[in-house]
């Protein structure tokens, strides 16, 4: 089967969620099938990327999106009915691309891989279409609009609705839609009529993290944050922890070190350096150093939609968790047994507390999370529902 890969950021390095999920995808599809893939890209060094991309596909195309034009184009999509995030991933250039391999190739698929892509695609219908939305997006903004203040809740608010009506609009046109967890596909069929909607989970590599496992820690305690600290729920459900949960762990471990690594790190949370007892790396090459000193790795989110990948690593590294119930959702874990659970920042202090000070608790969260990762965190076996869904669709 000859088929189109539409991704709105290219699938490498595998190294953040979305980029994790389609580069597994586009891997695995290559596979069986022949892949052509066009994606766009956030800066122009990115296009050395394809290279990596080039044993899985037959042809590439890479377009960046000048900053530019991306603020032309939200003046357009402001006063429209449109998501803004439409507008973010708009390219002239990328869709008469699209269309001309349409008009000279003959493919038996078009994957499209998040909603925002959707948009290049909509007149076609003589080719089936997939679309991958990985995220229920129109909650994830309605989230941000809870915990944002005024004017950022407003614009949240709205493109919170723009999404939802969008993604009612749009799915559907598609033979199939596809979301990570059974929660966000439980989102959408709040609003979405349509029968085609799958849930394909995530998986990890299994093996690399294997190869790290350590009974081994480091004297001192230390609690790791790993995720991009210039995404809005990331900054909230950090500055939240530390302000409302932080000293009163700190209190019974005066010595504790708390990680937060994760690129481009907001201001605010910079700031937390100042703290002795905090460090916010950045960008770090690998974060398997990290992990593997890490004594509890605390997910402290408010908000958090899809599925947390960096959870799944953590678990698979035999490192116990504490989370709250948001950023659990989207696993099928069980509270208690594989992972501890509080909302409530007394609660999740004390939950943390409570793991460092057990060592035999923490092997014990540790022993059953990785087992849990074994049985249903495979990329190979997750995604063999994904071939079953492309089969039907013929």
């Amino acid at each position: 089967m000859k088929i189109l890969f539409i991704s709105h950021r290219i699938p490498y390095p595998p190294n953040k969620g979305d980029k994790l999920r389609a580069f597994n995808i586009l891997k695995h599809l290559s596979q069986k099938h022949e892949l052509d893939l066009a994606c766009l890209l956030d800066s122009p060094h990115e296009q050395s990327y394809a290279t990596d991309l080039e044993p899985y596909c037959n042809q590439i195309f890479c377009e960046h999106i000048s900053p530019l034009m991306t603020k032309l184009n939200y003046l357009r999509y402001l006063f429209s009915k449109y998501p803004l995030t439409l507008a973010h991933f708009y390219s002239a250039g990328f869709r008469q691309k699209l269309t001309h391999w349409l008009k000279r190739e003959k493919y038996d698929l078009i994957y499209v891989y998040s909603a925002a892509m959707s948009q290049y695609v909509l007149d076609v219908d003589h080719i089936p279409k997939l679309l991958d939305l990985v995220d229920a997006d129109c909650r994830k903004w309605l989230d941000y609009a809870e915990y944002a203040r005024f004017p950022l809740s407003y614009i949240y608010r709205l493109e919170g609705k723009r999404t939802q009506e969008y993604e009612k609009r749009v799915c559907p046109g598609f033979a199939a839609c596809t979301v990570v967890s059974e929660a966000e596909k439980h989102i959408l069929e709040q609003f979405i009529t349509t029968k085609n909607l799958y849930a394909v989970a995530n998986g990890i590599n299994q093996a690399r993290y294997k190869s790290y496992q350590t009974t081994e820690k480091p004297t001192l305690p230390s609690l790791l944050f790993v995720g991009g600290m210039f995404y809005f729920a990331y900054i909230d459900g950090i500055l939240h922890f530390y302000n409302q949960a932080f000293d009163k762990i700190r209190a019974v471990f005066p010595k504790l070190k708390f990680y937060i690594v994760g690129a481009d790190p907001a201001p605010e949370v910079l700031k937390l350096n100042r703290d002795p007892n905090v460090r916010v790396t950045g960008y770090v090459e690998d974060v398997v150093t990290y992990l593997k000193q890490a004594t509890v790795y605390v997910v402290p989110l408010r908000m958090a939609p899809g599925l947390q990948n960096k959870i799944l690593e953590a678990m698979a590294m035999g490192i116990p968790v504490v989370s709250t119930s948001a950023a659990i959702q989207g696993i099928d874990a069980q509270p208690g047994r594989d992972v501890l659970v509080a909302d409530d920042p007394g609660a999740f202090a004390e939950e943390v507390i409570k793991l460092l000070k057990n060592p035999a608790l923490r092997q014990e969260l540790a022993q059953n999370a990785k087992k849990l990762i074994d049985q249903k965190y495979d990329w190979q076996k997750n995604l063999k529902a994904l071939d079953q869904i492309i089969e039907d669709i013929f």
